[in-house]
């Protein structure tokens, strides 16, 4: 037996009909969407009482605009079939491959709750604000010797949002089924992502694991890094880097080797010089020097 809590008001009252204090959900669904309402209903944790708090229908509509901007622009890239054997490709294929195991457990366990608070987070901190922008530039690249680069940045971005969306649908059904059946629905042959099988190892079968599990998180914090410096020089930050000083220590030089094209790019980096700081900790870069070109 499955026992939910109380639905209550913003002075954490409980809600009824003598207290007077019922909301009705149509006036709510008019102002944030049907899926901002059901990600409210979806973040209360059986046995737990939630109020009806307008800052969390916000985000859930807010989540859901954003959801549908990124299925815009993963659907608008477009290239030749190539395996995903980029390492930064790979690396972010390997984190989304353990974000369906832990939902798959979850909703197992039913923690619906906590299944959409890893995959609402995993959205936001691996593949919008971060993922997306690190190979934004490759992915888009026409260059003749860049076809397969292109191809692997194209493949993982539509697996990524393909399994997002597979994640998000018991809780945002309606952009889902929107942003799936612009492509995949034929694709899958799946007219509704709702009778869609559930992410599984099949989704990633042929795709290599990264070389270290680390590449990722080590490519994020060096674009941190560049973006940081940014900031405290108030550039703007899609202004072009004329030339970078960097360090790092050893291993963390090493393991940013097979992605720091991709750091470059988004970076929009033209030189960048790497020196060696054994007594700095792993993971973490120092800006030592930059000159960025002139405001327009």
């Amino acid at each position: 037996m499955l026992i939910s809590g109380w639905v209550l008001d913003p002075d954490r009252k409980k809600m009824s009909k003598s207290a007077g204090n019922v909301q009705t959900p149509l006036p709510l669904i008019d102002e944030f969407s049907a899926d901002g309402v059901r990600y409210w209903a979806s973040i209360a944790r059986l046995g737990t009482d939630t109020a009806a708090d307008p800052k969390i229908f916000k985000i859930g509509k807010r989540l859901s605009t954003k959801l549908f901007n990124a299925g815009k622009f993963v659907l608008s890239q477009t290239a030749g079939v190539h395996p995903i054997a980029s390492e930064l490709d790979r690396a972010f294929v390997a984190k989304l491959r353990e974000l369906v195991e832990s939902n798959t457990r979850e909703f197992e366990d039913f923690q619906h709750a906590v299944a959409l608070k890893d995959t609402e987070s995993f959205f936001w901190t691996h593949f919008t604000d971060t993922y997306l922008e690190l190979v934004k530039h490759r992915a888009r690249a026409e260059a003749a010797g860049e076809a397969a680069g292109r191809g692997s940045a194209v493949a993982a971005l539509r697996l990524g949002l393909d399994v997002l969306l597979r994640l998000f649908a018991p809780f945002l059904p309606y952009i889902s089924e929107e942003v799936w059946s612009w492509v995949y629905a034929e694709e899958k042959r799946e007219p509704s992502i709702h009778r869609a099988p559930w992410p599984g190892s099949r989704d990633f079968q042929g795709i290599e694991p990264p070389s270290s599990d680390a590449s990722f998180d080590i490519a994020v914090a060096c674009w941190a890094a560049i973006n940081k410096r940014k900031a405290d020089a108030e550039v703007s930050m899609g202004r072009e880097a004329l030339r970078l000083a960097m360090a790092a220590n050893p291993k963390s030089l090493a393991l940013l080797e097979p992605v720091l094209s991709d750091v470059l790019a988004a970076s929009r980096c033209l030189d960048c010089e790497l020196a060696s700081r054994p007594e700095l900790e792993d993971g973490v870069f120092e800006v030592l020097d930059a000159e960025f070109a002139p405001k327009p």
